[in-house]
């Protein structure tokens, strides 16, 4: 089977890194003085707001980025993993990072099966979970309620948790209900890393929580 086209052989490659080497003579502060492109850069989406404005970039920028997605197919590639196909190819496996986001009334099949009632079966023990650890009726082997947590993972199972819990702190009722528990992450077996994230923490009151970034399947 012949190989298919390095992205970095396209036409649309070659264009978007001709323009970084012109962007880079720009500077942000006169990019920002334009309203219109500042406006052009702002998208809105069920109560979110993406604002690349302040990237340095343009217009153009975008739609040479545009192109170089289409090159690459980035669209078709995107059906192909909320229809379930084995676009992993090294395992030779459907990609349901989409299932575990999906509604509880979605359909996401892979294999011939529809994998969603799986994804929120795993979910609602997760959640049952939770809300047992914040009443107490799931208590440390002394009987303590289980007040600090240690999330224990690396790439995405510790950068993602750890932007969430960056992100709640600051919001009002997220903040009043973690009052009197705390989360640390470890995301590395440097001891020395280790023994300044379990320091002061009580073993009687302290929960170890190993994050897993593969499928669900898998955890």
């Amino acid at each position: 089977m012949a190989l298919s086209k390095l992205i970095c052989d396209t036409d649309a490659w070659k264009n978007l890194k001709t323009h970084v080497e012109e962007i880079k003579k720009t500077h942000l502060r006169d990019l920002m003085g334009d309203a219109d492109r500042c406006k052009s850069m702002m998208v809105e989406f069920d109560g979110l707001l993406l604002d690349y404005s302040r990237q340095n970039a343009t217009v153009d920028t975008m739609n040479k980025l545009l192109q170089l997605a289409e090159a690459a197919h980035l669209k078709e590639k995107i059906n192909k993993m909320f229809n379930g196909e084995h676009i992993n190819s090294t395992e030779n496996r459907s990609v349901l990072h989409v299932a575990l986001r999906a509604s509880r009334d979605a359909v996401i099949n892979s294999d011939g099966k529809n994998v969603v009632p799986d994804v929120w079966q795993v979910l609602d023990k997760i959640r049952d979970f939770s809300e047992k650890i914040r009443s107490g009726s799931w208590a440390g082997v002394t009987g303590k309620p289980l007040t600090d947590v240690v999330a224990i993972g690396i790439g995405g199972s510790f950068l993602g948790p750890l932007f969430v819990h960056t992100a709640l702190q600051t919001e009002p009722e997220a903040s009043e209900c973690a009052r009197g528990r705390q989360l640390r992450f470890l995301a590395n077996v440097d001891p020395i890393d280790v023994a300044r994230n379990i320091t002061g923490l009580n073993p009687e009151t302290t929960l170890g929580n190993c994050c897993c970034i593969k499928d669900f399947h898998d955890c």
